[in-house]
């Protein structure tokens, strides 16, 4: 998990919101009414907004995994939030599932969008963890299961994924050739950007490793 700065709201929605939210309220069972948020453009909109991956997790969203429009707050919390820009973001399936309709006003979830994510959590290998005196960043990390537990598949992507950043960094070390030198090297400042998989991750590893890069860092 990393923080993603929001893009411009899509013209669909900007021209449609007022309207939609309107028709919604007053037949809130019309599945059409409802879910208008799934709309193609709001979508594409999503996915380009956070590199195509999961917000929380990091994971690549595609074919097989193809992402959930999610609301941050609730619509049964706030029905007037249902198509609100800054309140839709993109999910996994996994992490869509776990956060569920998780709402506690005094806890919030932690937002991607609004929070300085990296001041909050930590990386242990593929484990995520939350740093000292940060409730909410616990909270998130213990409902989506990013501290590992029973996210066995997740796990198994992430040690694929440092395994190939360690064996790069290795070669990155060895080499003689000052010219593979700098390709190697912006191969793996190029895995820390923030549309990459598991970024956040990997930026944590190239940090430790002293080889890191501010177009890496989140906005």
């Amino acid at each position: 998990m990393r923080s993603v700065p929001k893009v411009d709201k899509p013209e669909v929605l900007a021209s449609n919101e007022e309207i939609w939210i309107e028709e919604y309220r007053k037949d809130p069972g019309n599945s059409t009414k409802k879910y208008r948020y799934r709309h193609r453009d709001i979508k594409e909109a999503l996915k380009n907004e956070t590199g195509f991956k999961c917000i929380y997790c990091e994971s690549k969203i595609g074919h097989n995994t193809p992402g959930d429009v999610e609301h941050k707050i609730p619509s049964s919390v706030c029905i007037d939030k249902h198509f609100c820009w800054e309140n839709l973001t993109i999910a996994c399936t996994e992490c869509n599932r776990r956060k569920n309709a998780y709402f506690d006003e005094g806890v919030p979830f932690l937002d991607p969008n609004e929070d300085t994510v990296e001041e909050m959590v930590e990386h242990l290998g593929p484990i995520v963890i939350w740093k000292p005196g940060h409730e909410r960043a616990e909270v998130s990390i213990r409902i989506l299961e990013l501290n590992g537990h029973n996210r066995a598949q997740l796990i198994f992507r992430k040690i694929e994924k440092i395994e190939e950043v360690n064996n790069l960094f290795e070669r990155y070390q060895r080499e003689a050739s000052p010219l593979l030198k700098r390709v190697l090297e912006k191969q793996l400042i190029s895995m820390a950007d923030p549309t990459s998989e598991y970024s956040g991750m990997v930026l944590d590893i190239l940090e430790k490793k002293g080889l890191t890069n501010q177009s890496t860092r989140s906005p």
